[in-house]
């Protein structure tokens, strides 16, 4: 959320914001001191960037937790033009959601995707995720492997194409001057009166009109728009799709092979090593999510490359 769509109440609360954060990060400046790099993230998100700041830079990743997207601006914006800090390592992280971020400072990161659940969508993440969580090694169980990877495949086009009306009408919004953001709130997991995400038989009825219904406070986008954004989104691929939904795919998809009755097994060998949970998938895969050549030359350098603007 950028700076355009606040009121001056809501600017103020952010530089409010901003000196709060700004006051968490000087105290730990004694402890930590110029080896360590300041991470300032959205929310849950460090458990994706942590280990990847350690091996890129070699330095103690330390977590400063913000108010959503908005306030990490906030914060970038305030400590950048404090001399005091300049010769500390900081490194600000936010998701590229479907709001236009050309005006972002170069000095954060914004996702090559609409957010960091994203990178754990990808054929190499599903793939190590099988293999090494679940014993699907693709030498040793080939069938078993080619068959998780086909069912993965077609599942998540059928998903992708259920979410894909609903994902364009919300992105409609971001570019709507008309849209007070308070008026829609999203749950994590896309709505199930429209969708069943019953893998092997995922079923969903919606239309836009059940959407503005739903989010009657909402301000109404034409068809022929919203219509217009679902083809972009289909174009551009599962990147950029709301990235919760995409971790309640992969979620049920990977729960799906874990309950695979024994007796009968066609995708599974084993029982997964580890326990996973939606809502700490973020950190249980991590190892596993796709890292682009965007993020570690951010990190290397402090400074985003004009190459990560918008779709």
């Amino acid at each position: 959320m950028t700076e355009q769509n606040f009121t001056p109440n809501a600017l103020a609360k952010k530089r409010d914001e901003a000196s709060v954060i700004y006051s968490k990060f000087t105290l730990l400046i004694p402890k930590f001191g110029e080896d360590a790099i300041y991470c300032f993230v959205e929310g849950y998100d460090m458990p994706y960037y942590s280990s990847i700041v350690r091996n890129v830079c070699r330095k103690v990743p330390v977590e400063i937790k913000c108010n959503g997207k908005s306030s990490v601006i906030a914060a970038n914006k305030f400590i950048e033009t404090k001399e005091d800090c300049s010769r500390y390592s900081k490194r600000y992280f936010v998701d590229r959601d479907f709001e236009n971020n050309d005006n972002l400072p170069n000095t954060i990161f914004i996702t090559d995707g609409y957010a960091i659940e994203n990178y754990y969508l990808s054929d190499k993440c599903v793939s190590s995720i099988l293999e090494t969580e679940f014993n699907i090694s693709r030498t040793e169980y080939p069938d078993n492997y080619t068959k998780c990877m086909d069912l993965f495949h077609s599942e998540h086009e059928k998903f992708l194409e259920g979410i894909s009306l609903f994902n364009a009408w919300y992105s409609c919004l971001y570019n709507n001057p008309d849209w007070d953001r308070s008026d829609v709130s999203l749950d994590e997991c896309f709505p199930k009166e429209w969708l069943s995400l019953k893998i092997g038989d995922i079923r969903y009825s919606y239309n836009l009109s059940d959407i503005e219904m739903k989010y009657n406070k909402a301000p109404h986008m034409e068809e022929s728009l919203v219509n217009k954004e679902k083809s972009k989104l289909q174009t551009n691929g599962y990147m950029f799709y709301r990235g919760k939904y995409e971790m309640q795919f992969l979620f049920e998809f990977l729960r799906f092979i874990q309950n695979e009755p024994k007796k009968s097994r066609v995708y599974s060998v084993a029982s997964c090593h580890i326990p996973f949970y939606q809502n700490t998938m973020l950190s249980t895969f991590s190892q596993y999510a796709d890292v682009s050549d965007n993020l570690y030359r951010y990190i290397e350098t402090g400074i985003r490359e004009c190459m990560n603007k918008e779709i």
